[in-house]
């Protein structure tokens, strides 16, 4: 019966034992209470040192709030702070500091390899004809994107720019919606956001649609807004939680998708593209000579 009531909440759990902890066990629990969100992310070391007590109080404040381990408590404590976020919202526990260097390249090496074995079974191989097929038809293709998107944006601006093809990028946020709401028929959208939920973003969507102007989208496999207003839907896994925007996966997985794009058009008319890729290598390095 005492667990089931502990899985309640563990900051309800903390409150209502206050009086049973002793002096070290208290700084923890005034650690909490004062910075929940980066407790969720400490270890019991570090927990200690924040809290200036000890790692062997950390251990008995669990047990004595009812929990079975230090995790347990962290992961109660994370749906405590994030009780209201949609469940992708809530942080990966797995962060870590002061970890090794081998420990990082192995771990970021392999979440990178898990990310885009997933991306093969997400991405449409139609879908990304279907891509391609619009923005080399189109008089030009405006792109979208904010952030970590707006990176992979700009990458694809550079790849669509050596190839020849007229396009347009600019990672101010105003102008952005400015170019949404003049973009002029003949002309194709694409709009990168991992979540889809961006509002700048949902609103260039809505401008885009609203001026009947074609829409591709690349977001995360979910239910997003900006999803749904699209006529071409480009997937990647949703690998990663959203409270971590930015995060390595989703941009690799993102830059993958264009890679794929820019090699699926060089191929589609290799004589001309090789002409413009070896005219921008001569005029580039000529300039950096």
């Amino acid at each position: 019966m005492e667990q089931e009531k502990v899985i309640e909440g563990a900051l309800v759990a903390v409150n209502a034992r206050l009086d049973t902890l002793s002096e070290s066990e208290r700084k923890i629990a005034d650690y909490i209470f004062r910075e929940p969100k980066k407790a969720i992310h400490l270890n019991v070391r570090e927990l200690a040192k924040q809290s200036g007590s000890s790692q062997a109080a950390v251990i008995r404040f669990c047990k004595r709030i009812g929990f079975d381990s230090f995790s347990t408590f962290k992961i109660r404590l994370a749906r405590d702070v994030f009780r209201d976020s949609d469940e992708r919202y809530i942080p990966d526990l797995d962060l870590e500091s002061e970890i090794s260097p081998a420990k990082v390249v192995k771990g970021v090496i392999d979440r990178t390899q898990r990310s885009l074995s997933a991306l093969e079974s997400t991405l449409d191989p139609s879908s990304v004809q279907e891509a391609v097929d619009l923005m080399l038809n189109a008089t030009s293709t405006i792109l979208f994107g904010v952030g970590a998107s707006g990176v992979v944006a700009y990458d694809f601006m550079q790849k669509l720019t050596r190839l020849g093809l007229p396009v347009y990028y600019t990672s101010d946020t105003d102008l952005q919606l400015t170019a949404g709401s003049t973009i002029q028929k003949n002309q194709i959208a694409m709009i990168i956001s991992y979540s889809g939920e961006n509002k700048n973003m949902i609103e260039v969507a809505r401008l885009v649609k609203s001026r009947k102007i074609p829409l591709i989208t690349i977001t995360m496999d979910s239910r997003n807004t900006i999803r749904s207003y699209a006529d071409t839907a480009l997937l990647v896994p949703s690998t990663e939680k959203l409270y971590r925007q930015g995060a390595a996966t989703s941009r690799i997985n993102q830059l993958a998708v264009i890679d794929i794009l820019y090699s699926l058009m060089v191929s589609n008319n290799l004589d001309d593209s090789i002409t413009a890729i070896e005219s921008t290598m001569k005029a580039t390095h000529k300039k950096n000579g």
